[in-house]
């Protein structure tokens, strides 16, 4: 008897396990991106949205609308530099429509091209936001 509850334990364990992945799996399928790199954020909406900033620029945001999470994730901005990344933070979704953003500091030295990556929780590249600084 104890050893058919612990063997129906282990499976129950088992299916839950798979049910909680298969959701988390859902959230990521289902995430859209609206991603603008812009010199500031007011009101929750970019301000000063480009694809070329003056090489005097000092920060540049990237702002993001995740829509269609079913639960609270998380979302990562990659900021690259010809080809370097030079920056990687971490960002909460914790609604199905979700504004946020990142900001890097850019000194005058750094011309060139630019990207920021948003990446999803498992991985995948969701946007890509190209602009230059300085040319």
């Amino acid at each position: 008897m104890k050893r058919a509850l612990c063997w129906a334990f282990v499976l129950s364990m088992f299916l839950v396990s798979a049910i909680l992945w298969a959701q988390e799996e859902k959230t990521v399928a289902a995430l859209t991106v609206e991603a603008k790199a812009c010199t500031g954020v007011q009101d929750r909406m970019p301000v000063g949205e480009s694809a070329k900033f003056p090489a005097t620029v000092r920060q540049v945001y990237l702002w993001t609308k995740i829509t269609g999470a079913s639960g609270e994730t998380a979302v990562r901005h990659v900021w690259v530099h010809d080809g370097k990344e030079m920056a990687t933070v971490d960002l909460p979704v914790k609604t199905a429509a979700y504004r946020t953003w990142s900001a890097k500091k850019i000194p005058p030295s750094w011309t060139g091209s630019w990207e920021v990556r948003v990446v999803g929780p498992d991985g995948t590249t969701l946007a890509t936001v190209p602009f230059t600084v300085g040319e």
